[in-house]
């Protein structure tokens, strides 16, 4: 099963999160931070953190990423209650009662707190793995990642709020 089939069946089962495109990644995220807080674009000291204002973090991380966002959808089955998701090709921003409360990332090459997207389980030190029916999950300070069912390598990292189903 290919990785991109592997990702789209277990969160489209899951129902919750949108298709990620990561043919074409926006064109700063590979330089942009992303922490257990929210989001530190390179090169700055400004930072777009967890409870800031949806339309003011969505404006903002679509000049960082230099596009508006694919999709902005409504996700009303998550146990947090209704998540707003703004997507990008490979990066998630999700929203919680009009906040930005959570971020998604799901392209190789994208990072926060060391963990990488597409880096091999064995080349990850300092967590414990365990597995969960979505497949092997670990976490770092707040970053949390999953490896896919007969993946070796990291498909997810997310902080915050998410709409995982388990």
């Amino acid at each position: 099963m290919t990785r991109a089939w592997a990702v789209l069946c277990a969160f489209a089962l899951a129902g919750c999160l949108p298709f990620f495109n990561t043919d074409s990644l926006p064109q700063n995220a590979t330089g942009t931070e992303f922490d257990a807080g929210g989001i530190q674009p390179a090169g700055t000291n400004l930072r777009i953190d967890f409870g800031r204002a949806q339309d003011g973090v969505v404006d903002t991380a679509s000049q960082l990423f230099g596009a508006v966002p694919d999709r902005i959808t409504e996700q009303s089955e998550c146990g947090a209650g209704v998540v707003t998701a703004a997507s990008w090709p490979g990066v998630t921003l999700n929203f919680l009662d009009g906040d930005f409360r959570g971020w998604v990332l799901a392209a190789p090459g994208l990072s926060a707190e060391g963990l990488t997207v597409g880096t091999p389980r064995a080349a990850i030190n300092g967590v414990t793995f365990r597995e969960t029916t979505l497949g092997t999950e670990f976490g770092r300070n707040g970053v949390f990642g999953l490896i896919l069912p007969g993946e070796d390598d990291v498909s997810l990292l997310w902080s915050g709020v998410s709409c995982f189903f388990r």
